[in-house]
């Protein structure tokens, strides 16, 4: 029991550090937008619907989209925060969320009975199986029946050649019926949990799927050319052991399956879908171009923190200077730029918080966040020195005291030379005998 409540104690904590470790979405779009700054002007912040895993990690990544474009994928570590930095790992990363992204929108804007690997696509070869199987049944009574007559040898081997056909569509619809069954699976599993590691089959199921089903046109395509020839063969056999009302009959047999009705809409469409799904797996091997755009977006970002993002170390020395730039303005404001005692110090930081922000707007991030670095340096070496003594009202409390010494050395000197002195004459003049 005891061990048991350890247990449970254990896989408790477990959850729960994973839980509190997890980023939200709201939290992986704050960090790419106001902690941070990846985004340009225009563009807007979304993230897949599902965390993308490489390599048994997980990750939400943030897609920043102008319009119906987007412009860059910014994958973020679910568990740690952080935003993706080996080079394979994001492009791996984007690969797997441009094919997961795209085939979920395709697969919910096209109808289930028109998408590859569903349960109705498979049950459709099922039923062409079956109905095959008919209709191979009857090709053999067919069979039986001219070669009880003796038929032409020619009409005996467009016989075989059907029945060979029959079954080849046969086969095929058995093995499409089976891999459709599996690849709605493995793509049902990849839309639950989109994994870099699951693309390469996944792509292989569609392109193994494609390459069936032009198969399968081609077989059927064959079997109606054979099955065409037969009937025609049939109306035009000269033999006295066979009425025309038995050609007819025979003919009867000779009919494609009701199923098969479905099958040129179903081609043409998967002609469509073959063309959009090779796009999609295609457009996923981009991946490097955006790879790049995230990596010059990540430089473009250094800057900004430096410049506008929250800046710890400026909040130390006070607590309105949240950014350096809300700092640089602060100092260089009309109110105060004229009160600083180091001027040299402020004389620099106009002139490299001008540059930051020069050289930012002309996309020269690299100098913008050396400029800034050096502006912070500024900040912090105005703000130690401090405010200027103002001299003139220093002046006036010289003035001031040398005033009142004055007064006081003029009081005590007539103290002493005057009050003293008349004292000390009214004592004598008193004390001087009378005769």
């Amino acid at each position: 029991m005891k061990n048991k409540l350890i247990y449970l104690t254990l896989l408790f904590l477990i959850l729960t550090t994973t839980f509190v470790q997890a980023i939200s979405t709201d939290e992986a779009i704050t960090l790419t937008t106001t902690q941070n700054n990846y985004l340009l002007n225009g563009e807007t912040a979304s993230v897949a619907k599902e965390l993308i895993q490489y390599k048994g990690t997980k990750y939400i990544v943030v897609a920043a989209t102008k319009g119906n474009t987007v412009n860059c994928y910014i994958p973020i570590n679910n568990s740690t925060k952080e935003i993706a930095k080996l080079d394979l790992e994001i492009r791996e990363l984007i690969k797997t969320t441009i094919i997961y992204t795209k085939m979920n929108e395709l697969n919910q804007s096209i109808s289930t009975a028109n998408w590859p690997l569903t349960h109705s696509t498979k049950n459709m070869f099922y039923d062409l199986s079956k109905e095959f199987n008919t209709t191979k049944s009857n090709v053999l009574t067919v069979k039986t029946e001219l070669e009880r007559i003796k038929s032409d040898a020619q009409v005996i081997t467009k016989t075989n050649n059907l029945e060979t056909k029959i079954n080849e569509i046969i086969k095929k619809s058995d093995e499409l019926f089976n891999k459709i069954e599996e690849g709605r699976e493995y793509e049902q599993n990849f839309f639950n949990s989109p994994d870099s590691n699951k693309i390469l089959t996944y792509e292989e199921y569609y392109k193994n799927y494609f390459s069936l089903i032009l198969n399968y046109k081609t077989i059927y395509n064959e079997f109606e050319t054979n099955l065409n020839e037969l009937i025609q063969s049939i109306a035009t056999l000269e033999n006295e052991d066979i009425t025309i009302d038995e050609k007819r009959s025979l003919q009867s047999f000779l009919v494609t399956p009701t199923s098969t009705r479905k099958l040129p809409n179903f081609f043409g469409t998967t002609d469509e879908l073959r063309t959009t799904i090779e796009s999609v797996f295609n457009s996923s091997k981009n991946s490097e171009n955006y790879a790049t755009t995230l990596k010059s977006r990540e430089v473009r970002n250094s800057a900004w923190v430096e410049m506008y993002a929250r800046n710890e170390t400026l909040l130390k020395i006070d607590k309105s200077f949240e950014t350096l730039e809300i700092a640089a303005n602060a100092i260089l404001s009309n109110e105060n730029i004229n009160q600083w005692s180091d001027e040299d110090a402020v004389d620099a930081l106009t002139a490299n918080w001008n540059s930051a922000k020069s050289r930012f707007n002309n996309a020269e991030y690299e100098k913008a966040k050396d400029y800034a670095i050096k502006a912070q340096k500024n900040v912090e070496q105005i703000i130690t020195e401090g405010i200027k003594i103002n001299e003139d009202k220093t002046n006036d409390y010289i003035m001031i005291i040398v005033g009142v010494l004055i007064v006081a050395l003029i009081g005590l000197f007539a103290y002493e030379n005057i009050y003293l002195k008349n004292k000390k004459k009214k004592q004598e003049d008193y004390n001087e005998p009378n005769y």
